[in-house]
């Protein structure tokens, strides 16, 4: 959620990742890391969603205990997701009054606001990057331990 509006993984990476290129350009090195967010969201959204699916037709304890760990993780990756994104949205709000948008038209100034909160070097860049270094880990991870796992869950 972020400003009241409720956002999947997709379009919550498309968000950051238009306002990214719109501020900074689509040839850039914060565009590109805008994009890779958006990857690493989709894909921590998607194995989540696949592993709670597939928790029903797991049969040896060891596999259940395995992904529902990776699930939890995911759960706490999330969490932090909602706690950087609260980071953001503050400044996001401030220039939005400061140029007098209200809420429900924010305008460009809130949205390029936000992208120099998350990704800003003053700002929340460091939380962004351990969370997306996080997420990155994490990934390679579920795929070695679960991928086999979700693909033959009777086993």
């Amino acid at each position: 959620m972020l400003l009241g509006s409720v956002f999947d993984a997709n379009s919550l990476g498309k968000w950051i990742y238009d306002w990214t290129v719109y501020h900074h350009g689509p040839a850039t090195a914060i565009s590109d890391t805008a994009g890779e967010l958006w990857l690493l969201l989709i894909q921590l959204f998607g194995k989540v969603k696949l592993a709670e699916e597939c928790m029903p037709r797991i049969r040896t304890v060891e596999n259940k205990e395995m992904v529902d760990d990776f699930i939890e993780s995911g759960e706490r990756f999330t969490a932090k997701l909602k706690k950087l994104l609260k980071a953001c949205e503050t400044p996001m709000l401030k220039a939005g009054k400061k140029h007098g948008n209200d809420l429900t038209q924010l305008g460009q100034n809130s949205g390029t606001e936000f992208v120099d909160s998350i990704f800003g070097r003053d700002r929340q860049l460091e939380a962004t990057e351990k969370f997306m270094a996080g997420l990155r880990l994490w990934n390679l991870r579920f795929d070695a331990n679960c991928e086999d796992i979700l693909r033959r869950p009777g086993q």
